[in-house]
């Protein structure tokens, strides 16, 4: 065994092979009598009784299987690249794989080996039916809207800079409220238009909603369905003027199926992951500035596994479109 200790299913402890061995050296055995005294194979036996005369007593213990070279051992430096890609991006091991050019089993196998093999799952949807992946075939074919709320940060970054139990922490004065970060996703490139805004009011998402229509027609893609789920800002009369002006048809999700928006659920998950909690950050307007940066790395660099590894921008550029999920 690797680690020294005694198999549980191996029929000689040391002690037990040295009584054998002992029969055979000492008393005079045969090794085929020894074999039947101690009902192992005869190979056992001389391997046990070799190691003794050429070792002697520390030749009974077990040694480790772990091979002398291996050769074909993803290299330090790359197993440490793995490593790093997962704790500072947090991603998983069919990207990582993509990434520094291994197969995702290895990589999971080095991640499992680092004890980083699970990675939390965040909100995704706890229902076990089998999940029915789809793709509309052309960009604009369909848009999904969605909000996420997130907690602002105070102006010197509160607890996450400076620890907790600060003078001052929990008081109201310091109580900064949250953010609310509205997104359009397109459902067949993926491209993503978002903004940062004070709240998710009627008039917000509306206003909000006829800036990413003018948005995505300024990219080439006319969007003409926008689905939702049932919050009240997009059952409102505001909503509907505005998906009226902007020629779309408007459709609900179905009541707690979240995954009906799934793919815009998926890229708020990827900015907690990815942007918001990636590091301390020390102020609101630290972080808005990040986000900027962070929409434009995702919609023309980060590659998506979903896209066979292309990029959002770059699927709207010639015809290198996947095929349909089905």
């Amino acid at each position: 065994m690797s680690d020294g200790r005694q198999h549980p299913n191996a029929p000689l402890t040391p002690e037990g092979r040295r009584r054998m061995v002992d029969c055979v050296v000492v008393e005079g055995w045969s090794v085929t009598a020894a074999a039947g005294r101690f009902q192992v194979d005869a190979k056992t036996v001389r391997k046990w009784r070799d190691r003794f005369v050429v070792e002697g007593p520390s030749g009974l213990v077990d040694r480790s299987s772990r091979p002398h070279r291996s050769p074909n051992r993803t290299p330090r430096p790359i197993r440490g690249e793995v490593i790093r890609l997962r704790r500072k991006r947090r991603w998983g091991a069919d990207r990582i794989a993509h990434r520094v050019g291994l197969a995702p089993s290895t990589v999971q196998g080095i991640l499992v080996e680092a004890g980083l093999g699970r990675l939390d799952r965040g909100d995704r949807a706890t229902d076990t039916a089998p999940v029915r992946r789809y793709q509309r075939e052309h960009p604009g074919e369909l848009i999904h809207v969605d909000v996420k709320k997130i907690a602002a940060i105070p102006p010197d970054g509160g607890w996450r800079t400076r620890g907790r139990g600060y003078r001052g922490e929990g008081s109201k004065v310091r109580r900064v409220g949250y953010r609310f970060i509205h997104t359009a996703l397109d459902d067949r490139s993926r491209l993503v238009y978002s903004e940062t805004h004070d709240d998710e009011q009627a008039t917000t998402a509306a206003g909000f909603w006829e800036r990413a229509a003018a948005w995505f027609e300024a990219q080439g893609i006319t969007p003409q369905r926008v689905i939702t789920d049932n919050g009240s800002c997009y059952r409102s009369r505001l909503w509907t003027q505005a998906c009226a002006a902007t020629g779309t048809r408007h459709l609900r999700t179905r009541p707690y199926r979240p995954q009906t928006n799934g793919k815009v659920e998926r890229f708020h998950r990827i900015l907690l992951e990815e942007w918001a909690y990636i590091r301390p950050w020390n102020s609101e307007n630290q972080r808005a500035r990040a986000y900027r940066g962070f929409i434009h790395f995702y919609n023309h660099h980060r590659p998506h596994g979903s896209l066979r590894w292309a990029t959002p921008a770059s699927i709207l550029v010639g015809d290198n479109l996947p095929g349909e999920h089905t």
